[in-house]
């Protein structure tokens, strides 16, 4: 699950949370490589802010800073992202031994099994990264539902503006674009995400339930990402150079076409369950982008370029000329990619 690094660097963390002081050497001897070695693996870790100190002298060696009680459970945003920038997270790799690895680096099976457990329950999808973090306050009643398998009571804000309540399972958690997703399934029904930001209350009951084995959030999460404003309607946006790289980094859909022109241009055609929500995307590419079809589309962004252009349209101080191209970052991304209307 975890390649040998990234193991023994999670045994070091065990280890030193389980001994006041531990010496590079003895270190050194329990994971079977060099001092030299030992000390990258303390600065990395030290690096992505897990809090390790150096004892000088006979008796000193190395320690978790006394005042932080690191759970290796633990799933608050903190430690979560820490433990997702080392790796400890990441999916499985198909041309390692990962289990013999870890054992070979001194990761007991419990330690092991609970990494398995943690992989299994919380997905970060990065492919935003600038959101503010939301919602992390219920992580740790999360935490303990997740990995005991406990039913919680929860209440949240529907988009109607009023709160419902219900019996929800916990399967797992879901960091994305700066906010928690909880992904839970009611009494009966297949899984849902929960924004955890409009969740008011998350309560554990005395009830378990049978977490299914099967059952991946990276896995479910992917598919229901893929799945998410798919339909049949067929939409085609004609892009310029000026403009191709940066429509080439949305996330795009399987059931999408690109269609590359010799002077950089491309078509690019999607299947949508509706095309309202693109207009405020095609529009702030202004004429990079343009729809070919459907004309519904075409008449909606030029109703709202029209009534934006009369808003504008007043008589004001000449300012600096506008840039004759695309800014040269990723600030449209940035307030288009990874939020969806409803999402």
């Amino acid at each position: 699950m975890v390649d040998a690094v990234r193991a023994r660097q999670l045994g070091i963390v065990h280890l030193l949370r389980s001994r006041t002081n531990v010496p590079a050497n003895e270190l050194a001897s329990r994971f079977g490589v060099t001092e030299r070695t030992i000390y990258r693996d303390i600065a990395a870790l030290i690096a992505h802010g897990i809090p390790i100190e150096a004892q000088p002298g006979k008796v000193g060696g190395y320690r978790l800073a006394p005042e932080t009680a690191l759970d290796p459970l633990t799933i608050d945003s903190d430690h979560a992202l820490r433990l997702y920038v080392l790796g400890f997270l990441d999916p499985p790799r198909t041309d390692t031994p990962t289990d013999d690895s870890a054992r070979a680096a001194g990761i007991s099976d419990t330690v092991q099994e609970v990494i398995r457990r943690l992989a299994q329950r919380i997905h970060f999808d990065t492919a935003d990264w600038y959101w503010r973090d939301e919602g992390f306050g219920h992580l740790p009643v999360l935490r303990t539902a997740m990995l005991s398998a406990t039913a919680l009571e929860a209440t949240w804000r529907t988009k109607a503006g009023s709160q419902e309540t219900t019996l929800l399972k916990p399967y797992g958690v879901v960091w994305k674009a700066g906010e928690w997703h909880m992904i839970a399934a009611r009494a009966t029904g297949s899984p849902s995400r929960f924004r955890l930001n409009l969740v008011d209350r998350l309560v554990p009951t005395d009830l378990t339930f049978a977490y299914p084995d099967s059952f991946s959030v990276r896995d479910w999460w992917t598919q229901t990402m893929e799945d998410y404003g798919k339909g049949e309607v067929r939409v085609t946006l004609k892009v310029t150079a000026e403009a191709r790289d940066e429509m080439l980094r949305l996330s795009l859909k399987s059931t999408s076409r690109i269609h590359e022109h010799n002077d950089g241009s491309l078509t690019i055609v999607l299947f949508v369950d509706r095309w309202e929500w693109l207009i405020p995307l095609v529009a702030s590419y202004g004429p990079d982008v343009t729809v070919a079809e459907p004309e519904a589309l075409r008449t909606a962004i030029a109703d709202q370029l029209r009534r934006t252009l009369a808003v504008y349209d007043t008589a004001v101080p000449p300012g600096p000329a506008p840039p004759d191209s695309l800014p040269d970052d990723d600030s449209r991304l940035r307030s288009t990619h990874g939020r969806h209307p409803g999402a």
